[in-house]
């Protein structure tokens, strides 16, 4: 659809997203290499951080733009898949309570639960309870007499969220006031994908329990089995933060920056219609990871599971899905690798002699990167501190005596979400 006038200058527009789309087309196949982990765990560690890749921090490197962390949280040089970042909330809970010594960061990105509870197209791969990119399963880290704290991000992959958002992303090309719109038109992406992949999603999270695929269910199970490898730890399981705005969306939400050839800006995102849908989805995922909780403490008749509510403290900093706010999130958009790459080749698709096809697949040719980069709707590390802070919190309230806690709300559900124990909220900052 176009917004605005229509004219020459709209068809422009049009034939500008045809040539971001044909190109991102034709780079979505590109992979990149990953070499296996060679890490070795802390043997008995008292806190281990278990999870996906919001738990291991995907998206921001150390010092350099390959320094990622071990499973010990050594600083190493491998590309080893699982993005282990020292700005993670792990690390820095790892940090402020003293146990870096005695600390197993076992949490890779990209992993499903591995349950057999939760078998769909959403959960091939690595996963928690098997193992991923050439580690063990994520229990083997765990030990029946040392391990004190374990600390939980699971269940995005199992709903496919960056499935969803890859069937569903369209694009946007702007000059002025003009905008035009070509929902769910990126690579591998369509309507009526778009629309049985969130029916998929929605499906897995809405099951009950005994039904399979179960987010549900294999979230009770996954759960279950940690308790049972660590019998004298708490499990604290970290919700998900708020990804994308709450407001109302009136005509597209761009997710990435804008790519600027000449005067027209180029964005990826998806609809107004598509963002509540997506909210709903994690809305459900959250509400999931909720009600699956309350049921492993009753069923074990214990406390030992605490949710760490951390979308209630980050439901106004998702991606506002406004080019001039969308920096202020505490969550990436989405983002493009190699940007000035990017640029040449769409100033070669619209500008170049030849015909559309044949100049921007010649261009095309020259870069063979992955376009999207890691950390793509991932938390900053500002997003990172305030998981950091809450877990935190709740250790502390979980323990000391003047703990306050306060109610929140997780779907139908009421948890108590701990606040900082008094006087002692100086254990971290940002710096």
């Amino acid at each position: 659809m176009i917004i605005g006038k229509k004219g020459p200058l709209s068809l422009s527009l049009a034939v500008g997203v045809a040539a971001f789309v044909a190109l991102l087309s034709q780079s979505s196949g590109a992979s990149v290499s990953l070499s296996h982990s060679s890490a070795r765990t802390t043997v008995g560690a008292t806190y281990v951080a278990l999870g996906d890749s919001y738990s291991s921090g995907e998206g921001l490197p150390g010092a350099r733009p390959d320094e990622w962390l071990n499973t010990e949280g050594v600083p190493t040089s491998k590309v080893d898949g699982c993005d282990r970042s020292p700005y993670s909330f792990p690390v820095l809970v790892a940090k402020a309570e003293g146990d870096t010594a005695s600390f197993s960061f076992v949490a890779c990105s990209g992993v499903a639960t591995g349950s057999t509870d939760d078998v769909s197209s959403f959960t091939k791969g690595g996963s928690l309870l098997a193992g991923a990119n050439g580690e063990p399963s994520q229990l083997d880290a765990l030990s029946a007499t040392r391990t004190k704290i374990v600390s939980l991000t699971i269940g995005g992959n199992d709903l496919g969220f960056s499935k969803v958002l890859a069937a569903c992303a369209g694009a946007m090309a702007q000059l002025g006031p003009l905008h035009y719109v070509a929902p769910s038109a990126a690579p591998n992406a369509s309507p009526a994908k778009c629309t049985s992949t969130l029916a998929r999603a929605r499906s897995v999270a809405m099951s009950s329990p005994g039904q399979n695929p179960s987010l549900e269910g294999s979230l009770i199970d996954t759960y279950t089995k940690i308790l049972n490898a660590a019998p004298a730890a708490t499990l604290f399981v970290v919700t998900y933060p708020q990804l994308l705005t709450t407001n109302p969306v009136t005509n597209f939400c761009p997710l990435t920056r804008a790519l600027h050839v000449n005067d027209i800006s180029f964005y990826l995102g998806i609809d107004p219609v598509q963002v509540t849908k997506f909210n709903a989805l994690e809305s459900d995922l959250n509400s999931d990871i909720a009600q699956a909780a309350q049921q492993v403490n009753q069923t074990l008749g214990t406390n030992r599971i605490a949710i760490v509510n951390v979308n209630a403290l980050t439901t106004d900093q998702g991606q506002s899905c406004n080019t001039a706010t969308m920096s202020h999130s505490i969550v990436n958009g989405v983002l493009f690798a190699p940007g000035e790459s990017l640029v040449k080749i769409y100033d070669d698709c619209i500008h170049g002699t030849n015909s559309l096809v044949a100049r921007c697949t010649k261009s095309i040719s020259v870069v063979k990167n992955d376009f999207i980069a890691k950390g793509s709707l991932h938390p900053k590390r500002d997003g990172q501190l305030i998981m950091a802070r809450a877990v935190i919190a709740a250790i502390r309230a979980s323990t000391a005596p003047d703990a306050v806690a306060v109610p929140t709300r997780i779907g139908s559900l009421w948890i108590a979400k701990a606040s900082l124990s008094r006087g002692r909220q100086e254990f971290l900052h940002d710096g």
